[in-house]
């Protein structure tokens, strides 16, 4: 779902796996329990992401300690690159994450990603962080003339073809 990664920002995703650090899969851990993170860590419970281990194949990344499990890639059905993840997440109207509370490499992998984007003429839109009257017309976009706002738009369906 765009915008829910629970506490962690698309950056701080991006973090970990640069860094190795196994992320946990969704389907395989009971968040409902208050030791979840205690026993994952201890690796009583759960499994890898295997969205992760893919993402991290297409992105033609393979781990450095031995070991760690990897995944073919497929990019049909996850995200091929990393501006990519980031940007199905961010462009969301809403996050399940503060950004206030992301590490310093979170923060960090987020001005690079940033950057990167702008260079190939792409930037990232942070809509959630948009204050809300701002989300409704992009930057740049032309601005309805009174004549325009009065303009209704017709109904498009088949029984709105008669003639009126």
């Amino acid at each position: 779902m765009p915008g829910w990664l629970g506490a962690g920002s698309p950056e701080s995703f991006v973090d970990c796996m640069n860094r190795d650090e196994p992320l946990p899969c969704h389907q395989t851990i009971d968040y409902d329990d208050p030791d979840w993170l205690a026993k994952w860590s201890a690796q009583e419970n759960g499994s890898m992401c295997a969205g992760a281990l893919v993402f991290m194949a297409n992105k033609l990344q393979r781990p450095k300690a031995p070991g760690f499990p990897t995944l073919p890639p497929d990019k049909t059905n996850v995200f091929a690159n990393t501006i990519e993840f980031v940007r199905h997440h961010r462009e969301a109207g809403t996050h399940s994450w503060d950004d206030d509370e992301q590490n310093e490499g979170a923060r960090l992998q987020r001005e690079i990603i940033r950057r990167g984007a702008e260079s190939m003429g792409q930037p990232i839109v942070d809509f959630a962080s948009m204050p809300a009257k701002a989300r409704l017309m992009p930057k740049g976009a032309p601005k309805k003339t009174s004549r325009q706002s009065r303009r209704r738009k017709q109904p498009t369906s088949v029984l709105s073809n008669r003639k009126r």
